[in-house]
């Protein structure tokens, strides 16, 4: 069988939760050994990510990234943990960025789902609709 950036990163998984955290940092540069090893160093800029999406599909928790142009979400972060975990029944974990190219509003993932409240979201929707031609019928 061969081996791949995915079977790696399952591996890694697996392995990570019998170790101690203090073993993390040698794990993970045995991986980085064993893609360069298996020649597939080229996907070692993805792995990281790969062994997020692993351990949130073994683990059952959902990944929440809130994104505003401050530097905190305040309380909305966690009213947004608490409405995703009762409607999901599922934990989560919340991860929060600031961009301040957003203006205003705010940028909410959840899982592959992406909603957009921004108002830099919205003037480029305007935009979009404003230039958009008029249909004669």
């Amino acid at each position: 069988m061969k081996m791949t950036a995915a079977s790696l990163a399952r591996a890694f998984v697996e392995t990570a939760k019998t170790l101690h955290e203090s073993e993390m940092h040698a794990l993970a540069d045995a991986a980085a050994h064993i893609l360069i090893e298996q020649g597939i160093f080229k996907d070692a800029h993805i792995f990281p990510r790969m062994v997020e999406r692993e351990w949130f599909k073994r683990t059952g928790a959902v990944q929440v990234s809130i994104t505003t142009a401050g530097s905190s979400a305040g309380t909305l972060k966690k009213d947004i943990a608490q409405v995703v975990e009762q409607s999901l029944q599922r934990s989560c974990l919340v991860e929060e960025r600031a961009d301040p190219s957003l203006l205003g509003g705010i940028l909410l993932e959840i899982g592959d789902e992406r909603y957009d409240a921004t108002l830099r979201g919205a003037l480029n929707s305007l935009s979009v609709q404003l230039t958009a031609p008029i249909p004669l019928s």
